[in-house]
């Protein structure tokens, strides 16, 4: 019945409309006629408004031939008679246009009026022939008045007459106007309530027809996106056979849509080990009705395989049985490919940094070993009355080997701090004598080069500061020393001053100032690097590695400190280290152990253990010197039976031996009470953090790097060594 009535109505609203359209048509053409009409009407009202017009100037002109011949004839000036004279000449063009004009139902009346005009006229001219005569009277003026107003009441009559009509035909001009707007604008809202409701209909039918197309357009964009997304769909029943499946999982597995929907189980598709995933995790997932991040590897239908990560929400029925579930895939074959290869890069980075490790230090054992005999025995030799004729080469021979001892520590502190390895402590001490300490040993060297040493100290600089001493001095002579290497004639300065104090903390400056061969500007982003000089030929003058103010800018910045260069060529350098640090508080290790503070070792005996006999004799040596007795052995197990057969004091141990190495020896002897307590200090050629490390956790007390010096020997003695 519906469908009947909405056929029905379309068929009469469409014959609706199109009697509508008919109507409008042949209104619009009555409209028009009508419009024309009234048009047409007032052009002719127009017309003869003009006309009228016409006829008035016509009077006026009269008017105006009649003033000047009055003032011609009151004044007797000649000059009076050109209104007249000009009012005959437009009087005559005006009257052939009121003629041509005229309607004819006043033809009469304008012959009337040019006659009486023309009879006005010819007055007017006797008046003239009379006045130059002198015989005018009253009489003459009586008859001049006469004439003009016959010429006014035959324009009057004419006038009256014309306008009573033209009023009349206008009043009805306008009740036809008015009639034909009052039908034409009641037509007109009619029209417009039926547009208005025809407009509703349309809009109506076009909103449906919109939605209509939306939702076909939804439909096609939402079936597109799950076909073509660069994700996978699928929807499996209870059983786990695909139900659903959309064209990209179905690309990524080879199959067709025909060749899985009903016929094959997702299990089906999946590795061994994936199933055994599967089979873990879906007995959670009908519980939870949901898993998130599941990662399977499947195979494809060419027996290849690819690496899917799965998310999937569970469907129940009224019966909370699960019927169906819904999963989005992601490939992540690219992923793991890629997790494979950089676990595979890590690895061999790690092998490789691990090498590197190994390298240096065995590189740095092996380079440590021979300089501790050479250093050893130059300061032996220095210190046993050489002749004068030695001493000089005794010095070049100390000078080289601490060169290539300095240029081995660059190497070895660089790569610990390019690795991060280096531990920043914060120690109490005392800033004043550690400056003065400085100070001493830098102007002893400023002086051997002809040069001289100024400090400047800051007054308001805390006595004591917690901060890391042993990299703090490291930076200073870096930068003292390049000072130095650099400067020809001149002088070097050390500048240490308070910049800022807040509560418990201090910020301090130190600089280093110097009157060498400056640094030009392009240069100064490059001083920094590493293995970097500032010209080509600075390393051949100079000698240097190219390493200390890389080491020191690196060490600045693990210190949370800032280091700068102001520099000219020519000119000099001024290197600023600005720091922040916590003030600190008195400490009794504060002042180095010297040699005259040392307690007496006398009669102390010690065990040396290294394989190498020149580097025991080096250091035997020494101790027969500070009185102390000696106890040698070349391997780990010599160690463990000298100690049984013998008293000693401290264990002077060398790392890397034959058989029983140090670490191994230094477990035994903890591990035995008799001789647990015994101090073992490591003398070892490696530098290395890990090594560090490493000594402590077998249970050494502390270690000495090779090659050492006298005086930092007997201070670990004197420390370890019970009284």
């Amino acid at each position: 019945m519906s469908f009947f009535f909405r056929k029905h109505f379309e068929s009469l609203y469409i014959g609706f409309l199109w009697g509508l359209l008919t109507l409008l048509f042949f209104s619009s053409f009555f409209f028009f006629y009508q419009v024309y009409d009234s048009r047409m009407d007032r052009n002719t009202f127009e017309k003869k408004s003009r006309w009228n017009a016409l006829l008035n100037q016509y009077a006026s002109y009269l008017k105006d031939a009649e003033t000047g011949v009055r003032g011609y004839l009151l004044a007797g000036e000649p000059e009076f008679l050109e209104p007249y004279q000009n009012s005959l000449s437009q009087m005559t063009a005006i009257e052939d246009r009121l003629r041509a004009e005229c309607e004819p139902l006043y033809l009469d009346g304008l012959e009337s009026i040019i006659i009486a005009n023309h009879s006005k006229l010819e007055f007017i001219n006797g008046l003239i022939t009379l006045a130059s005569k002198r015989k005018l009277n009253k009489a003459v003026f009586i008859e001049s008045k006469r004439r003009m107003d016959v010429f006014r009441d035959a324009v009057k009559v004419v006038l009256d007459q014309k306008i009573i009509r033209e009023e009349i035909e206008k009043e009805k001009n306008l009740k036809f106007t008015i009639r034909l707007v009052a039908v034409s604008g009641g037509f007109f809202f009619l029209l417009s309530i039926l547009i208005l409701w025809m407009i509703f209909v349309f809009r109506k039918s076009t909103q449906l027809l919109i939605e209509k197309e939306l939702i076909e357009d939804r439909l096609f964009e939402i079936d597109d996106l799950y076909q073509n997304s660069p994700v996978g769909f699928h929807s499996l029943d209870a059983n786990g056979y695909f139900v659903k499946i959309n064209q990209t999982e179905c690309r990524w597995l080879g199959y067709s849509e025909e060749e899985l929907i009903g016929k094959v189980k997702l299990m089906d598709l999946l590795t061994e080990e994936s199933k055994e995933i599967f089979q873990k995790y879906f007995p959670i997932f009908k519980k939870t009705g949901h898993i998130d991040n599941l990662r399977f590897e499947a195979l494809r239908k060419d027996g290849s395989s690819l690496f899917l990560n799965l998310w999937a929400t569970a469907i129940y029925s009224k019966n909370n049985e699960m019927i169906r579930s819904r999963s989005v895939l992601i490939d992540i074959s690219q992923m793991v490919l890629y997790e494979r290869e950089l676990i595979e890069s890590r690895v061999r980075a790690e092998d490789a940094n691990r090498a590197k490790s190994e390298f240096l230090s065995s590189m740095s054992h092996e380079l440590r070993t021979p300089l501790n005999a050479v250093i050893g025995l130059s300061i032996w030799l220095m210190e046993d009355n050489p002749k004068p004729e030695q001493i000089e080469y005794l010095k070049n021979l100390r000078f080289s080997s601490e060169t290539l001892l300095t240029l081995i520590n660059d190497i070895l502190d660089f790569n610990k701090i390019e690795e991060r390895m280096i531990i920043i402590e914060e120690i109490d001490f005392s800033l004043k004598e550690f400056i003065s300490s400085v100070s001493t040993s830098f102007s002893i060297k400023a002086k051997e080069q002809l040069l001289s040493f100024h400090e400047e100290i800051d007054p308001n600089l805390p006595e004591h500061i917690r901060f890391d001493p042993t990299r703090m001095l490291q930076v200073v002579n870096n930068l003292l020393s390049n000072a130095i290497k650099f400067t020809k004639e001149g002088m070097i300065t050390l500048r240490v001053f308070l910049v800022s104090k807040e509560e418990n903390q201090v910020v301090i400056r130190l600089e280093v100032e110097d009157t060498g061969i400056g640094i030009a500007f392009d240069k100064h982003q490059y001083v920094f690097e590493k293995f970097t000089q500032a010209s080509q030929d600075t390393t051949r003058k100079y000698g240097g590695s190219g390493l200390g103010l890389a080491i020191s800018k690196g060490l600045a910045d693990l210190m949370k400190g800032d280091l700068e260069l102001k520099s000219e060529l020519g000119k000099g350098s001024k290197f600023s280290f600005t720091f922040t640090c916590k003030i600190g508080k008195p400490n009794s290790q504060d002042h180095a152990l010297n040699l005259k503070e040392a307690k007496d070792l006398t009669g102390k005996r010690v065990l040396v253990a290294d394989d190498i006999e020149i580097n025991r004799s080096i250091v035997i040596r020494f101790l027969k010197r500070w009185g102390i007795e000696s106890v040698e052995a070349s391997d780990g197990e010599e160690v463990l039976e000298k100690l049984a057969n013998d008293n000693i004091d401290l264990i002077l141990m060398d790392l890397h031996m034959p058989n029983v190495d140090g670490y191994v020896a230094t477990k035994q002897i903890r591990e035995n009470a008799n001789w647990s307590w015994i101090p073992i200090i490591a003398l070892t050629a490696s530098a290395q953090l890990e090594t560090q490390e490493k000594i402590r956790s077998v249970g050494m007390n502390d270690f000495i790097s090779k090659p050492f010096y006298p005086n930092d020997l007997y201070q670990k003695l004197s420390h370890w060594i019970r009284s």
